[in-house]
């Protein structure tokens, strides 16, 4: 089965509809996570991150409440980084030039023999070279 480590851009992308031609590409995901066709993995970050990103996309409150309780509903299975995976991604932040936010998510799939999708194209550009990683687009 494939595993993979997603990140809040291919949530939010699915959840706000945002890129209209990904909201298929991540909803199909999500779909294919839901019938045991793939594994989808993340850190517990990933809550903060996704409800910022309702906030400061959907004016509404009570809409914004209704994709948060969505997002909380996707079949993703949430892992805390231990203190090695930390050092990694900070470490490999600085080699990047990226920011360990993103940087933690694909230092996750590697520990976890996933790859690391993300709809950040310029995440991509810069950690492609260390591989592990896809870009959905």
């Amino acid at each position: 089965m494939k595993r993979y480590v997603i990140d809040a851009s291919v949530v939010l992308v699915g959840i706000l509809e945002s890129r209209k031609g990904l909201v298929e590409k991540t909803r199909s995901l999500f779909l294919m996570a839901k019938e045991d066709g793939c594994e989808l993995i993340s850190s517990q970050f990933l809550k903060i991150e996704v409800s910022n990103g309702i906030r400061f996309n959907e004016r509404d409150v009570d809409k914004a409440n209704r994709l948060l309780n969505g997002f909380f509903n996707l079949p993703i299975n949430f892992v805390s980084l231990s203190k090695s995976l930390y050092e990694q991604s900070l470490s490999s932040s600085y080699k990047l030039g990226t920011t360990v936010y993103d940087t933690s998510y694909h230092i996750l799939a590697k520990a976890q023999g996933a790859t690391f999708l993300t709809c950040d194209e310029e995440y991509y550009k810069k950690a492609k070279s260390i591989g592990d990683i896809e870009l959905l687009g």
